[in-house]
């Protein structure tokens, strides 16, 4: 009788060690898994490369853009329209709108407002923009 007892409690112990080994495993790994970077989830995307500033030039661009100075307003803008093309990011593409309409010189604009008008009126950031309302 001793004998099955000990049989008998041995297998429960061997149950409750097998099952504290599978959770201490299972929570390793989520715990790898959750400080993992995305990239080596997700494929990586392949975009057109494009020289861009770094984060910190676009903040600068636009500090210098927001007090007046027309240069930093155009490079920021051009900046974003291309980083909207790289990334596809419709933020980029509706910041540099907001950024060609603030320039002073409309005539300087030329160029920029031909590039909204003819590659992104189809955008949902930009459609109903008064660049992109025919007539107005």
């Amino acid at each position: 009788m001793f004998h099955r007892t000990v049989r008998h409690v041995s297998k429960r112990i061997q149950l409750i060690g097998a099952f504290a080994s599978g959770a201490l495993l299972s929570g390793a790994l989520m715990a790898s898994t959750m400080h993992s970077p995305a990239a080596a989830v997700a494929a990586p995307r392949k975009a057109p490369r494009v020289n861009l500033p770094a984060p910190s030039r676009f903040d600068l661009l636009r500090n210098e853009a927001g007090s007046g100075d027309e240069l930093s307003n155009r490079e920021l803008s051009v900046a974003l329209l291309d980083r909207h093309d790289s990334t596809g990011d419709s933020d980029d593409l509706y910041e540099a709108v907001v950024w060609i309409d603030r320039r002073r010189e409309a005539s300087d604009n030329t160029d920029l407002v031909a590039r909204v008008v003819g590659r992104y009126c189809g955008q949902r950031v930009v459609r109903w923009h008064w660049l992109c309302i025919g007539g107005e």
